[in-house]
């Protein structure tokens, strides 16, 4: 499994692209949410994107789902004829529809390409595209959806946003690599994770890493030898910040 860190900020940052990850498994990829300003740096990094099999959307925050009209326009314009899936949280398919006619009204009528919806809910397990989800729910401000994927014998987590929950410790269980949203340093923030809690989370949840992304323009930009030293106190976890552009290798 290839993991390749498209984008790692949040919502406004000026400098990183909103937290997207694009994963690979053999000839089947994925992209893990795909913020407003994530498209185009999926064309920078992607080998082939008109091939992406799948995107998944893990809650209806701008951040997390606005670049899907671009990404598909710009799939209209290269010529897919490949059909696309969109997963998301129950609304996904009329929360796209809608969203599409305010970009690009009419569009979707005229893709070249199939475009198919499945909507997600915590506990499910299906495979689709050459990946295994699974999916439970974080605390975060609106329901948002974590999703562990396995392929090839390796296994991702990914938070979406929010703090961890019981729930989603187990679902993160033993993987290669845990991707946790990481907000602030060590305040406390509603409906999202820190630094601390998110190794945390990845120690309990037995990962063998853990990637620190969306964080707070503020911290990120001008705290990072103090996000070092925090992920320094916990060796075991093998914590890392990513920078937009990275690949892990599972």
């Amino acid at each position: 499994m290839r993991v390749t860190f498209v984008g790692v900020g949040e919502a406004f940052d000026e400098r990183l692209p909103n937290t997207s990850l694009l994963v690979e498994s053999g000839d089947s990829s994925i992209l893990l949410d795909c913020g407003f300003n994530v498209s185009c740096r999926l064309w920078d990094y992607a080998a082939n994107p008109i091939d992406l099999d799948a995107v998944f959307i893990s809650h209806f925050h701008a951040d997390h789902y606005f670049g899907l009209p671009a990404l598909i326009v710009r799939s209209m314009q290269e010529k897919r004829t490949k059909r696309l899936t969109i997963l998301g949280p129950s609304g996904i398919e009329s929360r796209v529809q809608r969203l599409m006619e305010l970009a690009y009204s009419n569009a979707l009528t005229r893709t070249g390409f199939e475009i198919f919806f499945i909507e997600c809910v915590p506990g499910e397990d299906f495979k689709h595209s050459g990946f295994r989800f699974r999916f439970a729910l974080n605390d975060h401000s609106m329901p948002c959806l974590a999703i562990r994927l396995d392929a090839g014998g390796k296994s991702l987590y990914y938070s979406g946003d929010g703090k961890p929950t019981d729930a989603t410790v187990d679902l993160a269980e033993d993987c290669d690599l845990v991707v946790h949203e990481a907000f602030t340093l060590d305040e406390i923030t509603l409906g999202h994770g820190d630094v601390g809690t998110s190794l945390d989370m990845a120690r309990k949840s037995g990962a063998k890493a853990c990637a620190l992304v969306h964080m707070k323009r503020t911290i990120r930009h001008t705290m990072m030898d103090m996000i070092r030293m925090a992920v320094d106190t916990r060796p075991e976890v093998n914590g890392f910040v990513p920078e937009p552009g990275d690949v892990r290798e599972l």
